[in-house]
């Protein structure tokens, strides 16, 4: 009787695929919950009753493609009356955000410090830099970010009924997608830099709320053996490929003597080195999966904000390329991109320049930017931090190529897997052609390019 009764008042909460005796009900978002979002995006008095009739919760995103939380599109079916009488019935669609249930996934993969780390950027730094921005930032409106009895909570406009969509991660993004990736990258960066200038001190409070939740102490020991265990994979597949003619053999013996030191590498790319007028506040995790484009290609946003950080801009840049690129793409465009970065980013310092700044001083502040983000600066960074881009090519390859057939059960990993290379063969066993493919080409770009060299003679 108590089993039945529990799954009728699921059944009167909500409808869809979570709907069944061997759910919790937290993955099902209440009625009541869904009135109180409505009442947060809409005008004050505007509804003189709000009522729902049904919820819909669907997956919010395809299979595999999110390991750090839940996300789920809620589709709720209303009933209201407007102050003046009039009756109105509307559907809305919202992106709702949980954290995953298993304790032990959520403690290896640090989800409790990444959720919050999203949480204190949709509700405190965005609205922030929104503010002091004259122009929209690529960020999907954030309805509310916190928690509620269930636990942390995010929800976030549904860009799809704004005709945003993502793309398939095993594909390369082509150089139209990757030029509106840099437009808005360079306009994300641009309020950093303008803040910096215009409101140091509001500034410095921002980034004090950034926590670097990767590369830190407490971090250190499972994203080590992380990196190491990606290192192992990308040296197994790179002795895969290595003809008769052993042409592979020098990038081998490279990559191998960065065992025991890559994690030491990223992070000082990461935290240290730069010239600190570079520093700005970045995405962090510019792969494919946290972009969504419209149907033209020429916009943009940025999704999911649990590692974005105070760091040099390139590394976001780094990011995109080596996870979210093919070779062809790369070896025939990079320099465009980084002129087309450049040029954004000194448009839209312009745009803040010239809304705060007599115009005598706005060109004199451009000028000084101009030379500051010169192109032979912003390449000699970018070189400075290609590293960083082997590294996450490393780390994130195996996730943008598998099939989404053989998606592996993240609850079972311990990081005793990590330590005994056991994770090492559950990856070997769903990495694709496609991956050996692309960890081939960025290791011989790395290597053509003197970098694996120079990270041999580095002390770090």
């Amino acid at each position: 009787m108590q089993a039945r009764t529990a799954v009728r008042m699921k059944q009167e909460v909500a409808v869809g695929m979570y709907v069944d005796e061997d759910r919790d009900v937290y993955m099902i978002e209440r009625k009541d919950t869904i009135v109180d979002i409505i009442r947060m995006q809409q005008q004050a008095g505007l509804w003189q009753t709000l009522s729902v009739d049904l919820v819909d919760c669907g997956p919010g995103s395809r299979e595999g493609d999110n390991y750090m939380s839940i996300i789920k599109r809620v589709k709720a079916h209303c009933k209201a009356k407007s102050v003046d009488g009039r009756n109105h019935v509307f559907t809305i669609s919202l992106i709702f955000k949980r954290q995953i249930t298993n304790p032990n996934r959520r403690r290896l993969f640090r989800c409790d410090a990444a959720f919050e780390n999203e949480i204190t950027a949709y509700a405190s730094i965005v609205p922030v830099l929104q503010r002091i921005s004259p122009y929209d930032l690529p960020y999907p409106k954030c309805v509310t970010a916190g928690s509620d009895e269930h636990g942390d909570r995010i929800v976030l406009e549904d860009l799809t009924t704004s005709g945003y969509a993502m793309l398939d991660r095993r594909v390369g993004l082509s150089y139209e997608h990757c030029i509106a990736v840099m437009k808005e990258l360079a306009k994300l960066h641009a309020v950093s830099l303008a803040m910096k200038h215009a409101h140091p001190h509001e500034y410095a409070d921002v980034c004090s709320k950034i926590r670097e939740i990767v590369y830190c102490p407490e971090a250190a020991e499972f994203y080590t053996h992380s990196l190491e265990s990606s290192l192992r994979g990308a040296l197994d597949s790179l002795r895969y490929s290595n003809g008769e003619q052993g042409e592979l053999d020098g990038p081998i013996r490279a990559v191998e003597g960065l065992t025991g030191r890559l994690y030491r590498i990223m992070s000082a790319l990461v935290c240290d080195g730069m010239d600190e007028g570079w520093r700005v506040i970045c995405h962090g995790d510019t792969w494919v999966n946290n972009l969504m484009f419209s149907a033209d290609r020429q916009h943009v946003r940025l999704i999911d904000l649990q590692t974005m950080r105070c760091t040099t801009p390139v590394l976001d840049i780094l990011h995109l390329l080596y996870t979210s690129t093919e070779h062809s793409m790369r070896r025939q465009y990079v320099p465009e991109l980084l002129l087309q970065y450049r040029q954004s980013l000194l448009a839209a310092l312009g745009e803040h320049f010239c809304a705060c700044e007599e115009p005598a001083a706005a060109a004199a502040l451009l000028r000084r930017y101009a030379e500051q983000f010169s192109y032979a600066r912003l390449r000699a960074e970018y070189d400075r931090c290609l590293p960083y881009g082997l590294g996450i090519a490393m780390w994130l390859l195996p996730a943008v190529t598998f099939n989404p057939d053989k998606i592996p059960d993240l609850d079972a990993v311990t990081i005793q897997d990590f330590k005994t290379k056991k994770h090492d063969k559950r990856i070997a066993q769903i990495v694709s052609n496609d991956y050996h493919t692309r960890m081939r080409d960025i290791v011989l770009e790395m290597y053509d390019q003197g970098v694996l060299q120079r990270l041999k003679s580095d002390r770090i």
